[in-house]
């Protein structure tokens, strides 16, 4: 099974402490392979038998099958990044993907009286994207420019209505709070982030991921919402081959 695929099955099986070590080897994914299990175990201040089990519970034999499965994904990574980028963002995406969700989703889509978008800067865009095309199909959705005009219109949300929050990091903090505040009133919440253990996933009750890498220019986020859109066109594609190609 493809490296990102185990951990889509199976992360839901860890604990915080492990989730954390998880992100941690993760984050260390370039220099994983001359890492040893005593090494990763005193750097966490825990015990060799709490790595081999967060590896087990991932779907692998140990730490040396997990270390190895990783490494290898990073060197696909670097020998194709110049040239298939996209393709494996689209490829790590269509993975992590769950339909059971995507089909929950669909349907909460289809009865939702009202949905709004909460996103902020780049992710704004794949979510003005959805917006315009649910508007197209009579849905009732909205995006926000403004974070307090976002925050006020969650509270006058009920619980026949659907917020989808979008965030790469999953920590962005006015789109944590908008849902929050959706949550309270009684809205069903979607989250579309990057794959990772994160708020924002952890609080909705739908969560969909994306594949992508982190890119900085001068401090500021410019990593592309490739993956992103590539989850909003599956949305809502799927959303005419079930509900709006039956009216036609």
């Amino acid at each position: 099974m493809y490296f990102y695929d185990r951990l889509k099955q199976n992360q839901h099986t860890l604990n915080e402490t492990e989730s954390f070590i998880l992100d941690d080897l993760l984050q260390k994914k370039n220099s994983i392979k001359d890492m040893t299990i005593r090494q990763v175990a005193q750097n966490h201040f825990t015990a060799p038998n709490t790595i081999t089990r967060l590896c087990k519970k991932l779907g692998f034999k140990g730490f040396t099958d997990f270390r190895e499965a990783l490494y290898q994904t990073e060197q696909t990574e670097n020998d194709y990044i110049e040239i298939t980028s996209l393709d494996e963002q689209i490829v790590k995406t269509k993975q992590l993907v769950n339909m059971d969700t995507v089909n929950d989703v669909l349907d909460a889509i289809h009865h939702a009286n009202r949905i709004l978008f909460f996103a902020v800067g780049l992710s704004r865009l794949p979510a003005d994207e959805l917006d315009a095309r649910l508007q197209l199909v009579g849905k009732h959705s909205q995006t926000f420019l403004d974070p307090h005009v976002m925050k006020y219109n969650a509270e006058l949300l009920t619980e026949n209505d659907l917020a989808i929050a979008i965030s790469l990091s999953g920590e962005t903090d006015n789109i944590l709070k908008a849902t929050t505040i959706a949550q309270v009133a009684g809205a069903k919440t979607l989250s579309i982030t990057g794959f990772s253990t994160n708020s924002l996933a952890k609080q909705t009750d739908f969560q969909l991921y994306g594949f992508s890498s982190d890119v900085r220019v001068n401090g500021i986020d410019a990593t592309d919402r490739f993956s992103v859109h590539y989850l909003i066109n599956l949305l809502f594609t799927e959303y005419l081959k079930r509900y709006h190609s039956k009216s036609n």
